[in-house]
């Protein structure tokens, strides 16, 4: 792709370099929806010698696990995830559009357990047929042995067995502990709300959530191999959510509220990606 304008694509089993305090990381996300990079073309290169360089600042874009290093203003919010991994296995995300829910959790909580170690990460959006997008993004964490072709003809499968209550979601996840016996797993369910715009079908919506809550361990505290299951979702789709009372009775007290920064944050978000990746001072001068 030539253009610097912002492309969305679904792909799978691909890798992502994070720069952490502790070094280079490098982070694997099944089936995770991203946007080519936005990039600054150096002031002395010609039309026939450019040099491009990464651009430290996303817009209105969010931010993944490979724009780790340039994600500023966020420290409370992620520090309290993380802290939230160790104490729960659901744990939802709320907050207005735009306010930067998917970066806190793609650039923000992924590094930070990538950091930790010993942790598997899959991405989803629910779409029209959650069931297939749940299984898509489960089923290469346990049929390794396949192709990429195998793997979606697998997913179709397994999407019909959740949904017809052939196979359960604990089996899946059983099945995954195994093949990764010291690695616990982070299902990440972005932009949630799309269950109910674009899932028009309310039985399966209701049977797709009734999956998820099913493989949910109610042990505490949790165990060690527990599986965490993230989501994000619009706070005004909230309503829609509690008119569910068995989704009700879960999000009770467990979700995290996601609010606009404060001007300490802000001041990050502006300075510090140019200090660290174009050495420009506090003063604006290089």
């Amino acid at each position: 792709m030539s253009e610097p304008d912002k492309i969305e694509q679904n792909i799978t089993e691909t890798q992502y370099a994070a720069t952490s305090a502790t070094g280079a990381a490098t982070i694997t996300i099944t089936n995770y929806y991203y946007g080519e990079e936005a990039r600054l073309v150096t002031s002395d290169s010609t039309d026939s010698d450019r040099e491009y360089l990464p651009c430290p600042y996303r817009g209105l874009f969010h931010f993944g696990p490979n724009d780790a290093n340039v994600f500023f203003g966020r420290e409370i919010f992620i520090n309290e995830l993380y802290s939230a991994t160790k104490k729960r296995n659901f744990i939802p995300v709320l907050g207005a559009s735009g306010s930067g829910k998917s970066s806190v959790v793609l650039a923000g909580l992924v590094p930070k357990l990538e950091q930790e170690g010993h942790w598997q990460f899959t991405h989803f959006r629910p779409g029209s047929d959650p069931f297939h997008a749940l299984a898509l993004a489960l089923v290469s964490l346990y049929t390794s042995n396949l192709d990429e072709t195998a793997q979606i003809a697998e997913a179709r499968k397994l999407a019909g067995y959740l949904q017809n209550g052939l196979v359960t979601l604990s089996d899946v996840f059983g099945k995954i502990r195994q093949n990764h016996p010291n690695h616990r797993l982070l299902l990440i369910a972005d932009q949630f709300e799309e269950i109910y715009t674009l899932c028009n079908d309310e039985k399966i919506r209701r049977k797709f959530l009734d999956s998820l809550l099913a493989s949910l361990e109610n042990s505490v505290p949790l165990s060690s191999s527990a599986t965490v299951w993230v989501s994000t979702m619009r706070a005004d789709f909230l309503g829609n959510a509690l008119s569910y009372r068995p989704f009700a009775d879960v999000l009770q007290n467990t979700d995290i509220k996601l609010g606009p920064m404060n001007r300490e944050e802000l001041t990050e978000v502006i300075e510090k990606p140019g200090r660290t990746h174009l050495n420009i001072d506090g003063d604006g001068t290089r």
